[in-house]
């Protein structure tokens, strides 16, 4: 074998491993360097730095489908085409349905009781515009970081269900810290991540997933004022909840990411 061979396919293409081990390289030290400096600088606004991170593994992923792959950016799921809207308005209509069920089924057996803030109308505009914005920023981070570049990479090389449930796991590890965090919860959060890899390879794009992911957190968190994966998000609610019943059921702190 010629040296090149090490790093090169007989297609010409820089073999799988490679690939994966650049992108996850050049990944932590552009986040990293990133942190460091909204740290230094004491940073606290939450949806500016998520813009930034965001912004980075954009830039990492277009470097490496672009230079790497030799594709377009929109390979990875994010081209624009004619089922766009479709597909990202099916997601945002799938996810706000079933948080909204969820909620039912916890209003009609007495677990949660919501009290509106006394907010003008101008006032709750504005909790909903950046709320949107914030969770929109936050879950398009997630799904070009675990169904991007890094997940269609490792299915090509090991097929979609072990690379599934190899980021599933990633996903839910990326949780591990979150407050109130538990072994359930941590279950659950593996299996939204295959829910959303089976999303991506329904439509082999990143809309319907981003979609389904942005439309949960907004509505679980501004419209119905549940935890979301153990944060309140005080500044993107509508309303206050107070919750009761068994936490197995209703994920208690963590919120009904964490409950059956």
């Amino acid at each position: 074998m010629h040296f090149k061979e090490i790093f090169i396919n007989r297609h010409s293409e820089v073999r799988v491993g490679w690939r994966l081990t650049l992108f996850s390289v050049a990944l932590v030290i552009a986040v990293g360097l990133v942190q460091t400096v909204l740290s230094s600088l004491g940073f606290r606004l939450e949806f500016i730095s998520i813009a930034l991170i965001l912004a980075v593994v954009l830039g990492v992923t277009l470097l490496m489908t672009r230079f790497v792959n030799k594709k377009p950016f929109g390979a990875i799921g994010l081209s624009i085409h004619p089922l766009m809207f479709r597909e990202l308005g099916l997601g945002c209509l799938i996810g706000f349905l079933m948080i909204t069920g969820v909620f039912l089924v916890e209003l009609a057996s007495g677990y949660i009781h919501v009290v509106w803030r006394d907010y003008t109308l101008l006032q709750s505009l504005r909790v909903v515009v950046m709320s949107l914005l914030f969770f929109a920023a936050a879950a398009l981070f997630e799904e070009v970081l675990y169904r991007g570049y890094f997940f269609q990479t490792l299915m090509q090389w090991i097929t979609f269900l072990p690379a599934a449930l190899i980021l599933a796991v990633v996903f839910a590890l990326s949780h591990a810290r979150n407050p109130n965090v538990t072994t359930f919860a941590l279950i659950n959060v593996a299996l939204a991540g295959i829910w959303l890899s089976i999303a991506y390879m329904k439509t082999r794009s990143l809309w319907l997933p981003f979609g389904l992911h942005a439309s949960w957190n907004f509505s679980q968190t501004t419209l119905y004022a549940f935890p979301t994966s153990g944060g309140t998000f005080d500044e993107q609610r509508l309303a206050d909840a107070i919750q009761s019943g068994p936490e197995w059921i209703t994920g208690g702190a963590f919120g009904p990411e964490g409950g059956a």
